[in-house]
């Protein structure tokens, strides 16, 4: 460079029959390499995504999967409702008949009992009383079971 500007030339002196070039443009026949300017086709353009050629109707798969996921999950909240898992804690059966049996024979000198049968889902609640059923010496009695605290601990009435 000699270390002088560039100057723009003054007014264009073009007087070809063909339009100045603008800036942005391929000069005219000539294509643009990247795309470049609107060119209409039937492949894109202008509405071209508007969807008013074909209206194709929506499938239903996503309502019943959904539909299906809403119904397992339905089932599945009422399967535990009616084995009592919302049921709050309860008296596991087995150790509190296993209990009855023990305290009959230790506190109150029952050496034959047998056949202890205690009602299911108690709930461990102070004060909750219910009734077992048991064999003593052979012959039906029934004692008297009475929920003392949340440990659980309960009392066994004597046999009646």
């Amino acid at each position: 460079m000699d270390g002088s500007s560039w100057q723009p030339a003054g007014p264009s002196q073009w007087t070809g029959t063909q339009p100045p070039h603008q800036p942005g443009t391929p000069p005219h026949g000539q294509e643009t390499p990247y795309g470049g300017g609107f060119q209409p086709s039937h492949y894109g353009g202008l509405g071209a995504f508007s969807g008013a050629d074909a209206k194709k109707p929506r499938s239903k798969k996503p309502f019943l999967i959904a539909g299906a996921g809403v119904l397992v999950a339905a089932l599945g909240v009422g399967a535990a409702w009616w084995f009592g898992a919302f049921s709050g804690d309860t008296l596991e059966q087995k150790s509190l008949q296993d209990g009855v049996s023990r305290v009959l024979g230790e506190n109150y000198g029952e050496p034959d009992v047998k056949n202890v049968s205690c009602p299911t889902g108690q709930p461990i609640t102070n004060g909750t009383t219910f009734d077992c059923t048991v064999q003593v010496g052979g012959q039906p009695k029934k004692v008297t079971v009475r929920v003392l605290n949340d440990k659980p601990e309960y009392s066994v009435g004597a046999p009646h």
